[in-house]
Order: structure tokens, then C-alpha cells, then sequence
């Protein structure tokens, strides 16, 4: 590595929040203890799992232990680790991780290269695999920018929001808006105890609004695939919540908590219009909702029986590169072939989901 990339290194912070999973944080610490990269661990378990401060022979990690206070649910306790953490990085960039996800070190360069070299961007986010742990680890794409997201480039926020979806929380940042953007996303409301997705829509909403953002063609993130049931959702869903007239106040006020994300990377003479351009989102999210209510579940049918059939023995066929399977088969898909660094790097991940607790360095106090 050059001095210029080591460097690099020390202006890079990864923030980890995580809840009761020490198995999970036991593989990360033992991912990112050998880099220079500085790392966050927000732990809001009820008992430590480290000792809290930095780690012993891996100083770049940091342990905060922030429990639940009493009376205090864990949606509450996440908000407040959240918050906590957007004041501890003191570097100019920053990506946000769980604590089974990973970072690839070659995504990391060059999106940090990038936004040293380019003003203009504010964010880069990149290609990411998923894993999940069937009788083996099976891989694929499941968040894949397959071309150069352009569009969320532009100068203009009317545009980008016009754009599809975007990197929603994972990519690297400057820390300074990156700061701004989680703290209007998760800062307690009224609406906050109603339905709490309502944070996680207008972070939606403002990774598109507040970031201009390049993306590049490489593994940026490698991140475990979502347990159904892992993360509970509310009891109203969002979609019936947003279409409740009686819901009206709330919505107001969250169309309003949207608008101050605006409203930060834009003059104040817009910010009239950036209220109305809020309740546009809005209208745009209820429409979606109405036409998924009224949307048929579509029945499985014979032909997705056959798909399966023909998957099974032919899994080369294009049509199901989206599927998941072992890596060797995935580099072979040619629109998902990378470099060999990053085929290694990948592999590496692969063997460290794999080891043996014994083998790792440094194991949680279970």
C-alpha cells in the first residue's frame, strides 16, 4: 500500500451498531483489526461482550457499551445510539455497517480516492453481494447498481428524487452531511412512536435528496441477506399507516422532517418550495401504497415451478444470474465478473464466515 493510500486509511471511520450478536461482532473485529481504518462498535446489548475502549492489539476498534435506559424500548435505544455515534468520527469520510456486513478494502479505496479527488460528490456507493448460510454459503446480488447511476449525479435535488432507488444508508460519505443526514433521519418525533418506518422512509428519501452520488463497478459492501422476522415491523403497517385519514397530522409532520434534510443542501430561497416538494414525496408514496393494496398476489405457477426445475440443472443459464449460489458459479456469470483482488477478497470473507470460533483472535465474554 502507498503512503498516499495509508493516508486514505486514517481519514476513514466504519460505524457499527449492533444488538445481542456476538458471534457477528466477533467475525468483524476479526475483519477489520489488521486495517488502519477506524471503527465504531455501538453495542446496546444489556452486558458488554468487550471490554469497553479501545481493543486489546486492535486499537483502531473501539467498543461503546450504550444499553437500553430503563423504560426505554429498543427502537428508542437504536435512535439513541445513532445520535451518540454521529459526533465520534473525526475523519473525513464514513461508511455505516452492521455488524455482519463488510466492507470490501478495494471498494473502500477507491470510493475514498474518489471523493478526495472530486468535490462534487458526496457520497459513492458501489455493487453489493449478499450471503446467506444455507447447508453452505450460497451468494448473490441483491442491491445492484448494474450501470452508472448517473442521474444521482445531478446539481439538482428535483432530479435525483426523480431517479429509481439509490444506496439508501451503506456507502461511503463525507462525514460532515453524512452527520446532518442521520440525525434528521432518526431524530425523535411525535411520529417516532406511531411508526417508527417513517425514519427509515425519510432516509430513503434524503440518500437520494442530500447526497450527489457516483457510483463505481466493483464490490463495494458485502452484507448478509435480510432474516425474515429478524427485523420486527410495526404494528400498522406503513402502507395502511400513510393511507389513514387519521394519520394526517403525523404525516404533516413527517413530510416536515423530510423538507429540513432538503433544506440543508439547498438555499433558503427554495426552502417554501421544498416543503411542497416534501408533500410530492409523500402523495408519490401513498399512490404507491394504494396500487400495491389493490395489486393481486400472483399465485405460483407452472412456470415458476419449471424455472426452478431448469435452475437446478442449469444454473449457467443468464436468466438466473440473480439467483443465489456457491461463488465458483457466480464468477462465472459474465456480467458479474471482477478483478481477481476483488474475487479474492470475496473469498476471504467466505473463509472468515467459516472459521472456526477457536481460530478467531479475540472472542466476546459469553
Amino acid at each position: 500500500m502507498t503512503p498516499e493510500e495509508t493516508e486514505l486509511w486514517s481519514e476513514l471511520t466504519i460505524i457499527i451498531p449492533t444488538w445481542n450478536q456476538p458471534f457477528e461482532l466477533e467475525r468483524a473485529i476479526e475483519y477489520w483489526r489488521d486495517t488502519s481504518i477506524n471503527v465504531y462498535i455501538l453495542d446496546g446489548s444489556v452486558m458488554p461482550w468487550f471490554p469497553v475502549g479501545a481493543l486489546r492489539d486492535a486499537s483502531n476498534i473501539k467498543y461503546f457499551h450504550m444499553p437500553a435506559e430503563k423504560n426505554q424500548n429498543s427502537i428508542e435505544n437504536f435512535f439513541q445510539r445513532i445520535n451518540s455515534g454521529l459526533e465520534l468520527p473525526a475523519t473525513k469520510y464514513v461508511a455505516f455497517g452492521c455488524d455482519d456486513d463488510f466492507y470490501t478494502i478495494t471498494g473502500l479505496l477507491e470510493s475514498a480516492k474518489i471523493l478526495q479527488s472530486n468535490p462534487k460528490f458526496d457520497a459513492v456507493a458501489g455493487r453489493v453481494l449478499t450471503y446467506e448460510h444455507k447447508r453452505k454459503i450460497v451468494w448473490h446480488h441483491k442491491y445492484v447498481p448494474r450501470f452508472n447511476r448517473t442521474d444521482l449525479e445531478a446539481h439538482s435535488i428535483e432530479q435525483r428524487l426523480a431517479t429509481g432507488s439509490s444506496w439508501f444508508l451503506y456507502s461511503v460519505c463525507r462525514t460532515e452531511i453524512w452527520q446532518k443526514f442521520l440525525k434528521i433521519s432518526y431524530e425523535r418525533q411525535k411520529f417516532t412512536d406511531v411508526n417508527y418506518f417513517a425514519h427509515e422512509w425519510i432516509m430513503m428519501v434524503l440518500s437520494k435528496a442530500m447526497f450527489r452520488t457516483k457510483y463505481i463497478d466493483a464490490i463495494q459492501l458485502v452484507r448478509r441477506d435480510t432474516i425474515i422476522g429478524k427485523n420486527k415491523p410495526p404494528e400498522v403497517s406503513w402502507e395502511k399507516f400513510i393511507c389513514d385519514e387519521r394519520s394526517a397530522g403525523h404525516i404533516e409532520e413527517i413530510t416536515k422532517q423530510l423538507a429540513k434534510g432538503f433544506n440543508e443542501v439547498t438555499p433558503e430561497s427554495e426552502h417554501t418550495k421544498n416543503l411542497e416538494l416534501s408533500r410530492e414525496q409523500m402523495r408519490l408514496e401513498q399512490e404507491k401504497a394504494l396500487r400495491a393494496k389493490t395489486a393481486q398476489r400472483k399465485s405460483r405457477t407452472f412456470k415458476s415451478v419449471l424455472g426452478n426445475i431448469l435452475f437446478f440443472f442449469l444454473p449457467g443459464l443468464n436468466v438466473f444470474s440473480d439467483r443465489p449460489r456457491r461463488l465458483k458459479c457466480l464468477w462465472r456469470i459474465p456480467k458479474y465478473r471482477y478483478s481477481a483482488e476483488q474475487q479474492r477478497e470475496v473469498e476471504e470473507i467466505e473463509k472468515l464466515l467459516l472459521m472456526p470460533r477457536e481460530e478467531l483472535r479475540l472472542r466476546a465474554n459469553i
